[in-house]
């Protein structure tokens, strides 16, 4: 079995009936869902991909890093990339992700995503009754979080995993530069729930793996672009493949071969391939491939 953990829900560049066949064709049994959070993105050169890979796995590289974040934000939280800007969504739509799960129930999962900073007034209650609203539905596993675009520091999460503390929720978190990355207080303060950092870590990489050890309750995810297959097997290697979960962060990143539009072209065997060619057991990889992921999202 093939589990996809951190998949996104984004019908313009890759519709629901064209992903199902791509799923069918590639051999992937079940996908959990994440609602769009953004305008659809302006194609980002590898080379500069790559470079920004390699900075962030220096520890003097993030900080420069984070300026060029920190110069793509326009004050209304919008992404400015090659001169267009691109509109982050402040509350992604969960309902679309609640729509495919009724059509289709045995084939996705969905992450609910929330966004603290559409509760400013400070009310804890009205996250929490979204989350709870959510929850309800059937195939609903867990949390999104991200507070490197929708840019928040971690420590204002407190309600929101509190109570995924108290259920035992799993979280997936794309963390962001410094105190809106703070995994360690998180994992410390929060041991209930299950923490997979998205795209193996990102930012910290190797800085967060050499730290995992401390904390039990957290995983990451071979996903994106953010990283390659070098980072891919860097993460596997340091943290055990019992630690590392199939995504792909599809319809972003990767397109076939030849593809002439950016639309319905994601290849599902990029990143399926990495895990495929890790030197490691083919039990080990059954546990990067599902066997991590049914554990992380009890998915009994």
């Amino acid at each position: 079995m093939i589990i996809d953990t951190h998949a996104h829900l984004e019908p313009r560049m890759l519709d629901i009936s064209r992903m199902v066949e791509k799923l069918d064709a590639a051999g992937i049994d079940k996908v959990v869902l994440i609602p769009a959070m953004n305008d659809l993105l302006p194609a980002t050169p590898e080379r500069l991909l790559a470079i920004m890979r390699w900075l962030m796995q220096r520890g003097w590289g993030r900080p420069i890093t984070n300026v060029v974040h920190r110069m793509t934000l326009t004050r209304t939280g919008d992404l400015r990339l090659n001169g267009q800007t691109t509109r982050i969504y402040s509350r992604p739509d969960n309902d679309t992700v609640v729509h495919i799960l009724n059509e289709y129930p045995e084939r996705f999962l969905g992450w609910i995503f929330l966004n603290p900073k559409n509760y400013a007034d400070g009310s804890s209650k009205h996250i929490i009754d979204d989350l709870e609203s959510y929850r309800a539905h059937p195939g609903m596993v867990g949390i999104k979080l991200h507070p490197h675009w929708h840019d928040y520091k971690t420590a204002c999460l407190g309600p929101i995993l509190t109570r995924a503390n108290d259920l035992e929720l799993p979280v997936l978190i794309h963390l962001g530069f410094g105190k809106r990355g703070d995994f360690r207080s998180l994992c410390e303060q929060y041991p209930k729930v299950r923490f997979i950092a998205a795209h193996a870590g990102f930012p910290f990489y190797q800085f967060l793996w050499n730290q995992a050890s401390r904390y039990r309750n957290l995983w990451v995810d071979l996903s994106s672009p953010y990283i390659d297959e070098a980072i891919a097997r860097a993460a596997v290697k340091t943290l055990g493949p019992e630690r590392c979960l199939y995504g792909t962060d599809a319809p972003y990143g990767f397109e076939l071969s030849g593809a002439c539009t950016h639309t319905h072209n994601y290849d599902y065997t990029e990143i399926r391939g990495w895990v495929v060619r890790l030197p490691i057991s083919g039990r080990a990889k059954d546990c990067i491939f599902s066997g991590n992921a049914q554990e992380v999202l009890r998915l009994g």
